[in-house]
């Protein structure tokens, strides 16, 4: 495979970015003032049509194997090829990227027989004082469908041991790494073993960062499920381009729209699912808890 070139920069005021054109996959961004908050694996192969690990992978128009379990690649197929850069405007306040892709960017056919429908999608990307991201998704076939999505959000923390997660207490999850559904999530998320879970939820979400002394506040739009990802030592150790260190410095919080949630669109009809980051100083010397 040939070398992936090397990702746009933006940046204005408050804050720098990057984002690869293969995905449209947004792999930086630092607010003015912060430390980085996108988690991008250093051992990740950057090769053509090879997925990068971190960053945000924008996963359609299936998720993980899809609902029948058996798809392939994983997380669909636009992550690993290019998407189209529309427009870029930048002020002093912020920097704006607008990507494109339909069904005629997939170039093997036998890949858009896995999804054989027209479609447009448009992501929008907003690097300033928050991140904020955009993924709408055009129904232009004569008949209609249904997909899944997610922004597979890749967020660094100073210890996955050390955080918790806020916004999701009294939601329903299915614990990937159990096999169990109906499970009832009982105030924060405290991670503490390999945690893969898709949770019933709308609702904004705050991971606290005692180690880093900051929380990340995520807001969603139009997103029916939250999806907490960590693969923890044991199985980091069979993933290189996470390996046996990487596991403890990001979480994943994904806004999705999958299983019993994902989106069906008649001809014509939109879809947008919005992300947003933005990132709070907690109170006190970088150890202390939040008040």
């Amino acid at each position: 495979m040939s070398e992936l070139p090397a990702p746009r920069r933006f940046s204005c005021r408050h804050a720098t970015g990057l984002v690869h054109d293969q995905g449209a996959q947004v792999v930086d961004w630092i607010p003015t003032g912060h430390a980085p908050v996108l988690w991008l694996s250093p051992s990740t192969a950057l090769e053509r049509g090879r997925a990068v690990r971190g960053g945000v992978p924008i996963c359609f128009p299936w998720f993980a194997e899809g609902p029948s379990g058996d798809l392939e690649p994983k997380h669909g197929f636009v992550r690993t090829l290019p998407w189209e850069m529309q427009s870029f405007e930048s002020s002093d306040h912020e920097a704006v990227a607008v990507y494109r892709f339909t069904e005629e960017d997939v170039p093997d056919p036998a890949l858009r027989a896995l999804f054989p429908h027209r479609f447009e999608a448009e992501y929008v990307v907003r690097f300033g004082p928050e991140l904020e991201l955009e993924l709408s998704v055009t129904n232009t076939d004569e008949h209609g469908f249904d997909f899944e999505e997610a922004l597979h959000a890749y967020l660094v923390v100073g210890d996955v041991r050390r955080i918790r997660i806020e916004g999701l207490d009294g939601a329903r999850y299915r614990d990937k790494v159990t096999d169990r559904d109906g499970c009832l999530q009982e105030g924060p998320l405290e991670p503490a073993a390999e945690t893969d879970r898709v949770y019933e939820s709308s609702a904004d979400v705050r991971v606290v960062d005692p180690v880093l002394g900051r929380a990340l506040r995520i807001r969603k739009r139009g997103s029916a499920t939250t999806v907490v990802w960590n693969p923890w030592a044991e199985k980091a150790a069979g993933l290189p381009d996470v390996g046996a260190d990487g596991w403890s410095g990001f979480v994943c919080v994904e806004g999705a729209n999958v299983q019993g949630n994902a989106v069906h669109l008649e001809p014509e009809e939109t879809h947008t699912m919005g992300y947003r980051v933005a990132v709070e100083t907690l109170p006190g010397d970088p150890g202390a808890s939040p008040a």
